[in-house]
């Protein structure tokens, strides 16, 4: 006999704390129809750039019960993980990874899981399919009707004693779970996130041009770079946590999980400098970047990222990797990118000629008094 409706939501969700899992809530699938508008508006102003999957899929994401989901859907169990640690600042020196990027990939690990949370559910004869950025879903948007957090001005979810560094899994299933309720939006006439950004990438409150953010240009973005956002973009090499870092709603200490594997920060980060990706083939890129988020980018992708940041913050010892990549590079894209830096560099480091010569002239008159 299958047990009621609270008994198995109460079990699913203290094994998914069981698993690992911080937070976990349900959601009722139900039509959202607002979310489906906000995101329609937000693809019609090109706010996405590149990613033209955001497009096509545009229409399964505003349906959980879509055929290529689960046609049979009743509920959604969202789970988030956090991922903030000891190393804001962890990354190639000089040079910046996002916090999240800095453990190892979380895709397959949240992914296995979600294994025992499929198993139980489907013992009780229900389907269910688990989604772990994978799937295209409103992620944030089922977060917020499972009572999990609410939608920041930063545009990330905000759990309340947790924060927004976090990981949102979904399990879709038929099983009818009992649903949470929401939580009211809390940051007031805060705008930290807002003023942040380096790039100005938020058009309002929650609306993201991603065509100016940095995690979208470092991460998603396959071709040259604006010069006018390559400044904004400072040292960081992969992503951007600026907008999350100034939030209130991030200031506890993270916790032990989150200090301990497979979320602490890998040593390699303190193993090469961001030089070292403009030297590497795309054999030891690929070992270097293996079983991490920054393989997304590719070789080429992060090659022109540390070109970028030495731009911002190199110096002259970085000019001759920076001119030879300029010259040889295999990709129009990082010899772009390298012969901006090195211009970038020489303009920062080049003497001021009236200094030179008001030194000439106390250097003289120091000498005639002398004599």
């Amino acid at each position: 006999m299958d047990p009621p409706l609270a008994t198995l939501t109460d079990q699913i969700k203290r094994l998914a704390r069981e698993l690992g899992f911080a937070c976990a809530g349900v959601a009722k699938v139900q039509p959202m129809a607002a979310d489906a508008e906000r995101l329609q508006t937000w693809l019609a102003a090109g706010y996405h750039g590149s990613m033209d999957y955001m497009a096509e899929t545009a229409e399964v994401r505003a349906d959980i019960a879509h055929p290529k989901l689960l046609a049979d859907a009743r509920s959604v169990l969202v789970l988030a993980t956090p991922y903030a640690h000891a190393r804001p600042t962890s990354g190639l020196e000089p040079g910046r990874v996002a916090r999240y990027a800095q453990g190892r990939d979380y895709h397959a690990l949240l992914y296995d899981r979600t294994r025992p949370l499929k198993r139980l559910l489907r013992a009780h004869g229900a389907s269910a399919r688990a989604c772990v950025d994978t799937m295209p879903a409103l992620e944030r948007a089922w977060a917020v009707r499972a009572g999990l957090g609410f939608i920041g001005k930063n545009a990330c979810v905000i759990v309340p004693g947790v924060g927004s560094h976090l990981l949102l899994t979904l399990v879709v299933t038929s099983a009818e779970l009992v649903p949470d309720t929401p939580i009211e939006e809390r940051c007031g006439s805060c705008r930290l996130c807002l003023d942040a950004c380096p790039t100005g990438a938020f058009v309002a409150p929650r609306v993201l041009d991603a065509r100016r953010c940095i995690s979208y240009l470092t991460i998603e973005h396959e071709g040259g770079i604006d010069d006018e956002l390559r400044a904004g973009m400072g040292s960081w090499l992969f992503g951007c946590d600026a907008c999350q870092d100034v939030c209130p709603f991030n200031r506890g200490k993270p916790s032990e999980a989150e200090l301990s594997q497979p979320f602490a920060a890998l040593d390699r980060w303190d193993e090469l400098a961001a030089e070292d990706l403009l030297r590497m083939d795309e054999a030891g890129f690929d070992a270097y970047s293996r079983r991490t988020p920054l393989r997304r980018p590719g070789r080429a992708g992060m090659a022109r990222n540390a070109a970028i940041v030495l731009g911002n913050v190199g110096d002259k010892r970085h000019l001759p990797i920076l001119q030879q990549s300029a010259e040889r590079d295999a990709s129009p894209v990082v010899r772009d990118a390298a012969r901006w830096a090195c211009r970038r560099i020489e303009a920062r480091t080049q003497p001021n000629e009236s200094e030179d010569e008001e030194l000439d002239r106390r250097v003289r008159l120091a000498a005639a008094k002398a004599g």
